[in-house]
């Protein structure tokens, strides 16, 4: 791998991971557009390694007091507004929600995914997701103009936003965008749903990452340990700067941008594929 192509996909991984505009399709876009070769396992597991250490950094409050706080069923700050969840109540909504991944996301993977590792399919699927990211925003403007925040949520609320989350293992879905809509959909304020996508991303991120490494190492593919190391820190910094982005912007500001963004990407890409690209 070229330095270039090492930094290049780690940025793209460090900014599509928790956005909601597919970091699983991306990296698939990026090697097709710019012809390089696939970067193999272990980099895409080093990254995986990098977006983790992000996500736990910036919600560190959240995972401190929810682990330390378990026993006694203390108070967790989940927002900056001084929003708040007992720790038992919260662990279990990320159990509750990461459950349906684990259940059945190996076999959707393994039936399925192979069939959608193409770049006309990944720009089908970001037409999907803008489309579904408009009905998440109607949804909210109509129904649920203020939403309420994770502190309010129910075991069942978060076992459905894990069961939508599913949906991600098809490279082009974003899993940021669809649990953010499943959580905007049952009533979470954008905000709250984001931050809820993301400490729900925490043990999704954790598990890919583990199976790439095992798939990684059961390969017999030369690894590159300094663009592995490499890959990491900056998909890290990358995606620590655009949760504390994203966050802030939700708080005021709508999902309009990544609407525009999933819907012109993806019809480029299935324009240029059809005219032979």
């Amino acid at each position: 791998m070229s330095f270039i192509q090492i930094i290049v996909l780690a940025v793209v991984q460090g900014i599509t991971e928790f956005l909601p505009i597919s970091s699983s399709g991306h990296l698939i876009l990026g090697s097709w557009l710019f012809n390089w070769p696939d970067q193999g396992l272990f980099f895409d597991a080093a990254v995986h390694v990098g977006t983790l250490a992000a996500v736990l950094i910036y919600f560190r409050r959240e995972w401190i007091q929810m682990a330390t706080g378990l026993a006694a069923n203390q108070l967790v700050e989940v927002d900056d507004a001084g929003g708040a969840i007992r720790a038992r109540m919260l662990a279990i909504l990320i159990v509750a929600g990461t459950i349906p991944l684990v259940v059945f996301g190996p076999f959707i993977k393994d039936a399925l995914e192979s069939e959608f590792r193409d770049p006309t399919a990944v720009g089908w699927l970001l037409m999907g997701t803008a489309i579904a990211l408009v009905a998440g925003e109607l949804f909210v403007r109509k129904v649920h103009k203020t939403g309420y925040g994770i502190g309010a949520m129910k075991t069942p609320q978060g076992f459905t936003i894990g069961l939508i989350q599913t949906l991600a293992v098809f490279p082009g879905v974003s899993r940021s965008g669809v649990t953010m809509i499943a959580g905007m959909a049952l009533g979470l304020s954008r905000e709250s749903a984001a931050r809820f996508s993301m400490l729900l991303a925490t043990p999704a991120i954790a598990g890919a990452g583990v199976l790439v490494a095992m798939d990684a190492l059961d390969s017999t593919e030369n690894v590159d340990l300094g663009a592995a190391v490499l890959g990491a820190i900056v998909s890290g910094i990358t995606a620590y700067f655009v949760i504390a982005g994203l966050l802030r912007l939700l708080r005021t500001g709508s999902l309009l941008p990544f609407i525009i963004y999933c819907a012109v990407t993806g019809g480029a890409v299935v324009i240029a594929r059809a005219a032979g690209a």
